[in-house]
């Protein structure tokens, strides 16, 4: 059983999401009431409740958090990091300034939970190498744009 963190990101994970970034699941809600998992690696806190979060804006994904402002996120990596949150969410760009298909969520947390197991340590997450340097650089980019952006611009 997971152990309630509160609000707001822990100082660990938010100073992580401050200069790195790791893959997780998000999952929403289809307009049919089926939920929807897919990986997603591109997220930056601004501060310890509020997380800018890149994806394809044509995903259902992005659609689905939209409409109905919510999302989860899971994660799972090295050093027996194992968390899930819950968020509000906004459509803060409908596209990003370096890629047309990408927009971008703005989250803010509502619930952060431990998912760390008491009998079992997590060593490695999931690992996702690029499959071409053109493809690193695009994603470079996005993230070094979503880590222009400050408190004020929300």
């Amino acid at each position: 059983m997971g152990k309630y963190l509160g609000e707001v990101l822990p100082p660990n994970i938010f100073e992580f999401f401050q200069k790195k970034t790791m893959t997780g699941v998000a999952s929403t809600v289809d307009e049919d009431g089926f939920p929807r998992g897919a990986p997603m690696s591109m997220f930056y806190a601004l501060d310890n409740q509020n997380i800018l979060m890149a994806v394809q804006n044509r995903s259902g994904t992005f659609k689905n958090a939209g409409a109905t402002g919510k999302i989860a996120l899971s994660f799972i990596g090295s050093g027996d990091i194992a968390f899930s949150l819950q968020a509000n969410a906004v459509v803060f760009r409908e596209q990003m300034e370096n890629s047309k298909y990408m927009g971008i969520l703005l989250l803010k947390c509502r619930s952060v939970k431990s998912d760390v197991a008491v009998d079992v340590e997590v060593k490695e997450g999931m690992k996702t190498p690029f499959r071409s340097p053109r493809w690193k650089e695009f994603v470079t980019k996005l993230l070094d744009e979503l880590r222009s952006y400050t408190l004020e611009d929300i």
